[in-house]
């Protein structure tokens, strides 16, 4: 899987400032940059496997204590091979990639902060 790289125009949970948030999504890993402090939350890989939609539909009924982010990619899957949209969820805890074709998931989990 290559690099997939997105930005979401948002407030940082930190400076508290609008500004570009940078994720970067890799096979094992993925981060989430302030364009603006430069504050870094980084997600290792927990979970792969293939799901239904409920794990995107239950992100969007729970409370969180930061708003979610629901974006999508439109890019070729790493499993089914097929050019398809994935789903990516980011929370204050955990970033889900789902390939609405065949849903290959990867479910990344918040590992540290660096400010």
């Amino acid at each position: 899987m290559e690099k997939w790289t997105l930005k979401k125009s948002a407030e940082c949970f930190n400076c508290k400032t609008i500004a570009e948030q940078i994720i970067e999504i890799y096979a094992n890993q993925a981060f989430v940059k302030c364009s603006n402090c430069g504050a870094t939350r980084y997600y290792i890989l927990r979970r792969v496997g293939i799901e239904d939609e409920d794990i995107i539909n239950e992100e969007k009924n729970r409370k969180h204590k930061y708003e979610p982010w629901f974006l999508e990619k439109t890019t070729i899957c790493f499993n089914c091979k097929k050019e398809a949209v994935q789903d990516i969820v980011i929370t204050e805890t955990k970033m889900i990639v789902r390939c609405r074709n065949c849903g290959f998931t990867r479910v990344y989990q918040f590992h540290i902060l660096e400010v």
